[in-house]
């Protein structure tokens, strides 16, 4: 085996406080949510927290939650500036896909924000489709639904 010297990405469980941490270091999130909007929208549903970590360091999370017995709901998710383009987001999306599926559920439902043009990209190469559109005061703030069979 040949052996790059690069640290792999490692992708595990993690915590909200591990979120949180995050989460201020995500430029989109002008106003990240705190640890009491985590523990309220994830109690009492089945859920799943990952974290990504490359060479020790946490750079990037997703959080989901079983939206009923067949949709899971991809919520909250980040990768730190300097590690995009560089395949954690996909990976994390990826597993947390596996996850639902072997949990049973059928659909991955998330939202973004229409101002996120590379989320939405990122989405519709993953096989996500547009659904819906919740409009807001501006356009950049809209609300674009998109789901995905899995």
């Amino acid at each position: 085996m040949i052996e790059s010297g690069k640290p792999e990405i490692i992708i595990r469980e993690g915590s909200i406080a591990e979120v949180l941490s995050l989460s201020v270091a995500i430029p989109e999130f002008s106003d990240p949510y705190g640890d009491d909007v985590y523990v309220d929208r994830l109690k009492g549903r089945p859920h799943l927290i990952l974290v990504a970590e490359y060479g020790g360091k946490l750079v990037g999370f997703k959080v989901g939650y079983a939206m009923d017995d067949e949709q899971f709901y991809s919520w909250m998710g980040g990768v730190l500036p300097a590690f995009r383009r560089s395949g954690v987001a996909g990976i994390l999306a990826d597993v947390q896909a596996d996850w639902a599926k072997q949990s049973g559920y059928v659909k991955l439902v998330f939202k973004t924000r229409n101002m996120h043009k590379d989320m939405i990209r990122f989405a519709l190469k993953r096989g996500f489709m547009i659904t819906d559109l919740i409009k807001r005061a501006t356009v950049e703030e809209h609300r674009v639904i998109l789901e995905k069979k899995i």
